[in-house]
């Protein structure tokens, strides 16, 4: 259905924990989920694999920045991609059979010196760029191809990385505590995005490390839906408020080994996370419905 970045200038905003969480739920209802881990801290990535398995991933050259190396060589093809993918992956009932992941690597700063030794081997800029998108349009195939949601976990910035994805995706969700800081992060993301031209949508703002008695969190809520400015300049946000929660935190503690969704993040918590992904999966149906009918009348 939809390949979706989960992004925000600001850090701290939960990013990693929501983009973990989502992917687990949309995973435990059913649906093909692979999550990639694009942020060099590599924290989805191994909240979902554990250190051991990540540090295999690492010493095999099977992580994000291996893929997207290998995307550069002129020899790749989409028969490669399922190498860097690892399946199984969560804590819950010893791994869910519907939850992949790309694995990040702290390698993948040295991404951009790739790219420019891969532009000399080329004979003009507009040569390696059509190369590349090439390249990009093969990874946006496979990648519908074979997952029902793709869920980018992002650094707090636009590296090379994620203006990979940002052209590769259909939305974006911006994960935000309901303050002055977090907005203005997600604010600038999106004056950046404009910016360089890409033509992407956001899909909605998740309100996230809610806490029910701090009054700027109310009145950010209140001014955003009342469309004051600069809110109303926010990507709609969903329903589902994911608050600041212990037992959110505690869900990704290594060694648990919680036998379902619900274990792992307690009823309550567990039922939030099931409201947010079928906002995700409702507005993803629509963005989809929206891009055939623009498709078809420019056919017309």
């Amino acid at each position: 259905m939809s390949i979706l970045l989960f992004v925000n200038l600001k850090g701290g905003v939960a990013k990693t924990t929501n983009a973990v969480a989502v992917a687990e739920c949309l995973a435990d209802s059913g649906y093909r989920t692979l999550l990639i881990d694009a942020d060099h801290q590599c924290m989805s990535g191994e909240l979902l694999l554990g250190e051991g398995r990540l540090l295999n991933c690492e010493r095999k050259k099977s992580t994000l920045h291996d893929l997207l190396a290998a995307m550069l060589d002129d020899e790749f093809r989409s028969s490669q991609f399922p190498h860097y993918v690892i399946p199984n992956a969560s804590d819950i009932g010893g791994g869910l059979a519907r939850l992949s992941v790309i694995p990040c690597s702290f390698r993948i700063d040295d991404f951009s010196t790739n790219m420019a030794k891969a532009r000399r081997g080329h004979q003009s800029n507009d040569q390696f760029l059509a190369f590349f998108r090439n390249r990009r349009e093969v990874m946006r195939r496979w990648l519908h191809a074979n997952y029902d949601f793709t869920i980018v976990d992002c650094p707090p910035s636009i590296a090379l990385q994620v203006k990979v994805f940002l052209m590769v995706a259909d939305a974006f969700i911006v994960p935000s505590i309901p303050d002055r800081l977090s907005v203005r992060g997600s604010l600038y993301l999106h004056e950046r995005i404009q910016a360089q031209g890409i033509k992407i949508k956001g899909m909605g703002t998740l309100w996230s490390l809610y806490r029910d008695q701090n009054k700027m969190h109310h009145k950010v809520i209140e001014a955003t839906a009342k469309g004051v400015e600069p809110y109303n300049q926010l990507p709609r946000p969903f329903g589902t408020v994911i608050p600041n929660a212990a037992a959110i935190a505690e869900a990704t503690e290594p060694g648990r080994k919680p036998k379902t969704f619900n274990a792992k993040y307690t009823p309550p918590f567990a039922k939030l996370y099931h409201s947010l992904s079928g906002e995700i999966v409702q507005r993803s149906q629509w963005q989809r419905a929206e891009s055939n009918g623009a498709a078809v009348a420019a056919n017309v």
